[in-house]
């Protein structure tokens, strides 16, 4: 049980010392978008927030929570990708019980909060979520390290990331009010929705969502269309 700030750092420490443990360079955890005709197609991925060389503690306890989950760390690899379970959820609310009564500081803590916390009728799973993390500025293996990546590209100003093979692994979409849709669904349903009168107003066909889907500019910029890949 931790109890103080100094539990928690005891807690961390104690993890960075396991043999399992490498510190992360990158992570977060990312909310899904899917495709309707392929489930296990995964069109985008979007972080409620991003941690970038920073927030090492709760890169720790991320880690320990995962391990805790039944999962094994691969230290050799990368990357790795982990399912979002409750006993990831309880770890990570124990671990930062010390934090609550100033969560607006610590935003990792408020979407744990918020995870953990979801209603049931949300229309949201486990399964719409996943805890990510980049151990190596390597090329991308999955959809969600490489929007991890174009993420930090603008909102850290991280510049000469390894974003090789990224067009390889992300699919062609139409997006419809921010929303990837298979383009093969469209084309199987195209008759039944025109004639309905509900055929949707496409924004654009490609493969890489709008900046401003995922980036809140700061006072000082100004931006339209641009795709998260310029």
């Amino acid at each position: 049980m931790v109890n103080t700030k100094d539990e928690f750092k005891e807690l961390v420490s104690s993890i960075e010392k396991q043999s399992w443990y490498k510190k992360p360079l990158a992570f977060g955890i990312a909310r899904l978008s899917r495709g309707v005709l392929d489930k296990n197609l995964i069109l985008e991925a979007t972080y409620p927030t991003i941690n970038w060389n920073e927030n090492s503690g709760s890169g720790a306890v991320f880690l320990a929570a995962i391990k805790q989950s039944g999962y094994e760390i691969d230290i050799n690899r990368s990357e790795a990708v982990f399912p979002l379970t409750d006993n990831f959820l309880t770890f990570c609310i124990e671990a930062y019980k010390p934090f609550y009564e100033e969560k607006e500081k610590h935003k990792n803590l408020q979407v744990i909060s918020t995870l953990a916390s979801l209603p049931i009728d949300s229309g949201l799973s486990a399964d719409d979520f996943r805890v990510v993390f980049i151990f190596e500025d390597d090329k991308p293996q999955s959809v969600e390290t490489t929007y991890l990546k174009l993420i930090a590209k603008h909102t850290k100003k991280v510049e000469n990331l390894n974003l090789e093979g990224v067009e390889e692994l992300l699919t062609n979409c139409a997006w419809i009010d921010g929303v990837p849709v298979e383009l093969e669904w469209l084309r199987q349903n195209e008759i039944i929705l025109k004639v309905a009168d509900k055929f949707p107003k496409i924004d654009y066909v490609g493969k890489y969502s709008r900046l401003l889907k995922h980036i809140i500019l700061s006072d000082d910029e100004i931006a339209c269309k641009g795709s998260l890949l310029k």
